[in-house]
């Protein structure tokens, strides 16, 4: 038996308790409820383990450029040991993703990664970022389907311009395998993104789509600045989220976007309906969880100068450095956000995203009597004392 006391949230941010108890096997006994008015609560808090939905890596290793199961198995470490108990592996624009879609989907199949994220080849060269410009092309159905059947179901998102020749049936591709467009490293306008947007939403309707059929790839970073007269994708977006046709990612590190920024963000887009259509993601690379260096990223050069990385030609920022729990120190000390709404942007949104259940390995929304426990135990300063990963302490 084990038992963690903290005040005690569910993975939308709700205060349901003042501690867990675990039996042996690491499954939930029960939830200790909140004590009557007046008493003090305990110290810390616990909640449920955290889900990153683009990630390619930390550790020192990468998922586009791990040449072998231990440096799959380092970049994962790198971020469960600080809990988060369930992530996508990130790819980036590559010549030929297959051998790297092949290395990553027994990872899916054991539950030890959520499954897989091709972040590009089909994105714009206007806002490659730190993509590989020579692997950037347009769409090619036949193309992704190889990719698609190589995946075994596995992959799960996939990010798009929307503007480019074919996008819009190469989503309904993605749909018809259960996999969803992630619209951005785009330089399409407003207009073009509320066009494809709606049409991923329409034709979800008509097959039935069974989850929100489309997600923002790091919204800001990877496309036109908002503009008074042009505000570009970033505003329908926004919109598309509020609405719930949409997850809309967002880097709240502080070095991808400003923390108030992303404290606006997050207030307004959680404001309307189920309040789930924003998730915070790391983006992150090798060196998360290191320090400062030379690394690379899809076979790319990278410097990370003050935990900021970039490719070391051209200065584009090249994935991000933290894991998901330095992002909710960083925006709650900065008072952007709530602690729960920290936890429902990295919790029950990304749940949401991908159609998540208390059955996926590492995905606690709620803790349930009787289900094994992912979660965290954070001290007031939200520092992180222990992980438990299914039902086991993470070392």
């Amino acid at each position: 038996m084990s038992s963690y006391r903290g005040k005690v949230l569910n993975g939308y941010g709700e205060l349901i308790g003042w501690g867990v108890d675990l039996d042996n096997a690491g499954a939930v006994v029960e939830v200790t409820p909140v004590g009557p008015a007046g008493e003090p609560a305990p110290e810390g808090w616990i909640i449920p383990g955290l889900i990153d939905i683009h990630c390619h890596g930390g550790g020192g290793a990468s998922f586009p450029d791990a040449a072998g199961v231990e440096e799959v198995h380092t970049a994962i470490a790198a971020h469960r040991t600080l809990g988060t108990t369930a992530m996508l592996a990130s790819l980036v624009s590559m010549i030929d993703p297959l051998p790297q879609i092949e290395l990553l989907v027994p990872f899916c199949e054991r539950g030890e990664l959520l499954g897989i994220h091709l972040e590009g080849p089909y994105v714009s060269l206007a806002h490659v970022g730190a993509q590989n410009p020579a692997a950037v092309r347009d769409p090619d159905l036949n193309e992704l389907r190889t990719w698609l059947e190589a995946g075994k179901g596995w992959i799960k998102t996939m990010t798009i311009a929307p503007e480019l020749p074919r996008a819009r049936e190469a989503a309904q591709l993605l749909l018809d395998y259960g996999a969803i467009p992630s619209w951005g490293h785009t330089n399409a306008t407003m207009l073009q993104t509320r066009e494809s947007t709606a049409a991923t939403w329409h034709y979800a309707q008509q097959i039935h789509y069974p989850r929100v059929p489309q997600t923002a790839t790091h919204l800001f970073n990877g496309m036109p600045l908002m503009a008074h007269r042009e505000p570009g994708p970033v505003r329908e977006l926004v919109q598309t989220a509020r609405r719930g046709e949409a997850v809309v990612e967002l880097i709240g590190d502080g070095a991808h976007v400003n923390l108030d920024l992303v404290g606006d963000v997050v207030n307004y887009v959680q404001s309307a309906g189920e309040g789930l259509g924003i998730v915070l993601i790391t983006d992150a690379m090798a060196a998360a969880g290191l320090s400062d260096g030379f690394y690379e990223l899809g076979g790319l050069p990278v410097v990370v100068k003050a935990g900021v990385a970039t490719l070391a030609e051209g200065n584009s920022i090249a994935g991000g450095t933290s894991r998901l729990v330095e992002q909710l120190q960083r925006t709650v000390d900065a008072g952007a956000l709530t602690l729960s709404q920290g936890v429902r942007a990295a919790v029950a949104a990304p749940a949401k995203a991908l159609g998540l259940s208390a059955e996926t390995p590492g995905v606690s929304v709620e803790f349930t009597v009787g289900e094994l426990a992912n979660l965290l135990v954070l001290n007031d300063s939200l520092e992180v004392q222990a992980v438990v990963r299914e039902g086991q302490a993470v070392s």
